[in-house]
């Protein structure tokens, strides 16, 4: 064979190689050390307003993939975390989303936190058809962005919905106020969901009231609430926000019982409101006081790991990183359209947030954990379903 066919030949070689070592990126595999590895990105707020629940489902995915990595992997494959700060910024989310498609080769992705960021960042993930799973993003459109995206955590209507049952039905409460921020997708869709089922239950909504994310008096708006004299206030919001009206709220002398959604269950919340935050009620994921196996390893492991106790956001990143992994073995490849279908065909996982089956559209059924603060320490009340 000529010195030329023998270049021709090498040449091909190289050429076929390469083009292997392309599609494991953009398949987000890649070999090191003799192991086969898959990246996987978590987008998360790590900066900014509610930079401790991106804290939370960060810590609570990292603990999940080493856990996972520790006991040999998915089929043999070691998971590996990309972490993006997208700082709660619609901007900042579209950016980090095509930076681990395009330059990182991920195969999924995990995030992002709040639901007016993974508005954003679901039609990228459905435009470049990699499966992508919010461990918090609660809004109903969030996964009608299309069959690339599903969650860990129910919906804003979901537990809209089990509020106003328990309000009506446990609290005996006839009359109801709501306060939502006009700015936050969260916000609006809880107000609508509650305000509507409260009165499907029987209870009268004699006010309701808004407010924009950032402010900080809110001394009209309470007025307001105070002279409809009503028995519960629903604040569907963020703990930053809702320490500063249980502390303007009892100023005024409003004795109505707080109610609220997922948003308050930070110990934020306790450490600024102190003994304002007794008696409120909120729908959360799950409780620490819940006795099972499954929370009880979960809490001492994350404590063991960090060093501190997890808020309930870390469980439902735990729970992601945990779904995401299942559907991978299921799958048996780390192709993302099969992993994408896998995750579609998720049926009782068995998540720290409740038994995890996904409906047609890709939405978590399960258990709503109705949670207070009592002496100090948030309390499991109940557990319901719309």
């Amino acid at each position: 064979m000529s010195g030329k066919s023998n270049r021709t030949l090498w040449i091909a070689l190289v050429l076929v190689v390469i083009a292997v070592i392309l599609v494991l990126a953009l398949t987000g595999v890649f070999t090191k050390g003799g192991g086969e590895r898959v990246k996987i990105g978590v987008v998360v707020p790590l900066t900014g307003p509610v930079a401790v629940y991106g804290e939370g489902v960060r810590d609570g995915a990292l603990l999940a993939i080493d856990e996972i990595n520790e006991a040999g992997g998915v089929n043999g494959i070691k998971l590996v975390p990309v972490v993006e700060d997208n700082k709660a910024d619609g901007a900042e989310t579209s950016n980090v989303m095509n930076k681990l498609i395009t330059r990182d080769g991920v195969a999924a992705i995990i995030g992002p936190v709040i639901s007016a960021t993974a508005n954003v960042a679901g039609p990228i993930a459905v435009r470049e058809r990699i499966p992508m799973i919010t461990p918090t993003g609660t809004a109903i459109e969030v996964t009608l962005a299309g069959e690339y995206v599903s969650r860990t955590c129910f919906l804003d209507s979901y537990q809209g919905s089990v509020m106003a049952k328990f309000c009506r039905e446990e609290l005996k409460a006839e009359k109801a106020a709501v306060i939502f921020d006009v700015a936050n997708d969260y916000s609006i869709g809880l107000k609508d969901v509650f305000a509507e089922k409260f009165t499907e239950y029987g209870g009268e909504v004699v006010e309701i009231v808004s407010y924009t994310g950032g402010d900080s008096d809110f001394n009209a708006q309470l007025t307001r609430i105070k002279a409809a004299n009503p028995d519960v206030i629903y604040l569907p919001a963020y703990y930053s926000d809702d320490v500063l009206f249980l502390r303007q709220a009892r100023n005024l002398g409003i004795t109505a019982t707080f109610t609220g959604a997922d948003g308050w269950d930070a110990q934020e919340l306790i450490d600024g409101a102190g003994e304002l935050a007794e008696g409120c009620y909120f729908t959360t994921h799950y409780t620490p006081t819940d006795p099972s196996e499954g929370v009880q390893n979960f809490l001492a492991n994350y404590q063991e790991k960090y060093g501190k106790f997890p808020i309930v956001l870390a469980a439902l990143g735990y729970d992601a990183a945990k779904m995401l992994a299942d559907a991978i073995e299921r799958a048996g490849s780390a192709d993302p359209e099969q992993i994408k279908d896998a995750i579609n065909s998720t049926k009782d996982f068995p998540g720290i947030t409740g038994m995890i089956t996904l409906d047609e559209n890709r939405n978590p059924y399960k258990e709503i954990t109705i949670a207070t603060v009592k002496n100090g320490q948030f309390e499991l009340v109940t557990k319901l379903r719309p």
